[in-house]
């Protein structure tokens, strides 16, 4: 009987997850549009101007870092979901289950990275695919999707914590989505970037995770392993202060 009790608050945020992600998944065009964006860039980038054929040695830099931009698209995207609970009064009728801000928030963490790690494992597959792209150590690859997938959460409970209303989100979303993606080494090498733009990358956590994947495919175990822990730490650090501002706006 005990341990049903301990277990309720984690079945309680399973079920909160799971309808989430129903809900988002109700809607096909949400999520086709969703990751037409993230394949989009990746055919237009994958050819060099001038260029009638791809650019192998490109692709093997362009594809980890489209695998990466996508975790972080679909993490931020699902967790706006939160703005809209919070302005319609779902969390109150949540709470009045009885169900604890603990597992509401932590039912939001999970379906913020689980979307996240389907939508970059979706990428993943269409660049092995088509392009031949393969990492030599999956289960890095994996990790780090996972790991960049939870702390892009964070980030996107933060932002929809701070929000008072759905257009501020996606504003503030946008706001820090786009200056990531280009500044993550997603696109260009971070080293060639003019000063300071490397320094701010190395804030980000898009560019540790971009890099973390390219060194899977070479594997690179000291570069991957230096990024997973800076990974971790950006999703522990996230996840805390975005749970707190959560449990603060619940608990008022």
């Amino acid at each position: 009987m005990k341990t049903s009790k301990h277990l309720t608050p984690l079945i309680h945020s399973i079920y909160i997850a799971e309808n989430d992600l129903r809900q988002s998944f109700k809607s096909v065009r949400h999520v086709v549009w969703s990751l037409l964006f993230p394949i989009f860039m990746m055919f237009t980038f994958s050819f060099r101007y001038g260029a009638s054929e791809p650019d192998v040695s490109f692709l093997n830099f362009l594809i980890p870092g489209i695998v990466g931009m996508t975790a972080m698209f679909g993490s931020i995207n699902e967790t706006m979901s939160i703005v809209w609970d919070k302005s319609l009064g779902v969390f109150d009728r949540i709470l009045a289950a009885p169900v604890s801000s603990t597992s509401i928030v932590i039912g939001k963490t999970m379906a913020g990275a689980v979307m996240g790690v389907i939508s970059a494992l979706v990428l993943l597959i269409i660049g092995s695919s088509l392009f031949g792209v393969s990492f030599a150590n999956i289960g890095f690859a994996l990790l780090i999707v996972v790991l960049a997938s939870f702390s892009f959460t964070g980030i996107g409970t933060i932002i929809s914590g701070l929000a008072s209303e759905p257009r501020e989100a996606m504003m503030l979303s946008n706001l820090l989505r786009f200056p990531m993606m280009f500044l993550g080494g997603v696109f260009f090498p971070v080293e060639a970037m003019p000063m300071p733009l490397p320094y701010i990358a190395r804030f980000l956590p898009l560019t540790y995770a971009t890099e973390a994947l390219r060194a899977t495919m070479s594997e690179n175990i000291a570069v991957v392993l230096f990024d997973t822990i800076v990974l971790v730490a950006y999703t522990v650090g996230t996840i805390v202060v975005g749970s707190k501002i959560l449990m603060r706006l619940m608990t008022r």
